[in-house]
C-alpha cells in the first residue's frame, strides 16, 4: 500500500474574521451539505482540504485520491478517505452520488508526465471526474485551472486547460466556479528546477506588477473555500483570476 499522504490543519493557518462569518452563515443557510475533492492530496489541493475541514461548513468532506489520507485538525470526524480510479466514470458516478460540492484539483506536468500523461490528466481525467460530478446532481463545481487558459491558445498546455473550462462551462452545472492562479507559490515536495528559478525570480516581478503572476497555494485554497460559502440565486458561470484571488484574500483579513 502507498504511503499515506498527511494533511493537518495547525494553529498557523489563517482564516479570518470574513471567512469565519461566511462559513457559519452557509452552515444556517444550508444545513446537511457534503463536499468531495480531487486532487487532495496535492500543494492546492490540500489546502483547499484544510480550509473547509477548518470552516466546518460541511458535514461530510470525501477526499478521492489514489494514496490513502491521514487528516489532524479540527471536525476530523467528517473527513472520509475514498481510493479512486480515475478512468472508472461508472464508478465514479456512484461515489460521488450524495455530495453537493466538488472540489477539483487534479493536475500534472508534462516535465513529470509527459505529453500524453500531461493530457490524460489534465484533459482526460478531469473530464471523466466532471462527468460523474453531473451525473450525481454536484450543485457546485469548482476547479483549478490555470492563468491564461484558452481552447485557442497556440501552446498546448494553455490550450488543453482551455478545452477543460470550455466543456465543463457547458455542461450544465447548477454553478460553475473555474479558478486561474498563475504561478503557485508553496513549499513543493518535489521541487522542480524551472519553478525553483522562477521562485526566486517571481518576488521581484510580482513588486513590479502586483498580484498577476503568482500566489500562494494556502490563499488558493482560502479562496476556493470562502467561495463555496457564497449565496447564489441564479445558475452561474464564474472565472476568478489570479488577481481576483489575490484581492479576495486581501479584503477578507481586513
Amino acid at each position: 500500500m502507498a504511503d499515506a499522504v498527511k494533511i493537518s490543519v495547525d494553529d498557523n493557518i489563517v482564516l479570518g474574521e470574513a471567512f469565519t462569518k461566511s462559513a457559519n452563515e452557509f452552515k444556517a443557510r444550508a444545513p446537511g451539505k457534503s463536499a468531495l475533492v480531487l486532487g487532495g492530496t496535492g500543494e492546492s489541493g490540500s489546502e483547499v482540504v484544510k480550509h473547509i475541514m477548518a470552516s466546518g461548513a460541511f458535514d461530510k468532506v470525501t477526499v478521492f485520491a489514489r494514496r490513502p489520507v491521514e487528516y489532524t485538525g479540527p471536525n476530523a470526524d467528517t473527513l472520509v478517505y475514498k481510493p479512486v480510479n480515475l478512468e472508472d466514470t461508472e464508478q465514479m458516478k456512484k461515489d460521488f452520488a450524495g455530495h453537493t460540492h466538488a472540489f477539483t484539483c487534479l493536475g500534472t506536468t508534462q516535465a513529470k508526465s509527459g505529453k500524453e500523461g500531461f493530457y490524460k490528466v489534465d484533459h482526460d481525467y478531469i473530464l471523466n471526474t466532471a462527468k460523474a460530478c453531473k451525473a450525481a446532481e454536484i450543485e457546485h463545481y469548482t476547479i483549478c485551472s490555470t492563468a491564461g487558459a484558452n481552447k485557442n491558445s497556440m501552446f498546448f498546455y494553455t490550450k488543453t486547460k482551455g478545452e477543460v473550462d470550455s466543456e465543463i462551462q457547458d455542461m450544465g452545472f447548477p454553478r460553475v466556479s473555474i479558478f486561474r492562479p498563475g504561478m503557485l507559490m508553496c513549499d513543493r515536495k518535489e521541487a522542480r528546477p524551472t519553478e525553483k528559478m522562477a521562485s526566486y525570480l517571481m518576488p521581484a516581478l510580482n513588486f513590479i506588477i502586483p498580484n498577476r503572476l503568482c500566489v500562494p497555494t494556502s490563499t488558493v485554497g482560502w479562496v476556493m473555500a470562502k467561495n463555496a460559502f457564497k449565496k447564489v440565486d441564479t445558475p452561474a458561470v464564474e472565472i476568478i483570476s489570479n488577481l481576483d484571488m489575490m484581492n479576495a484574500f486581501k479584503a477578507g483579513q481586513q
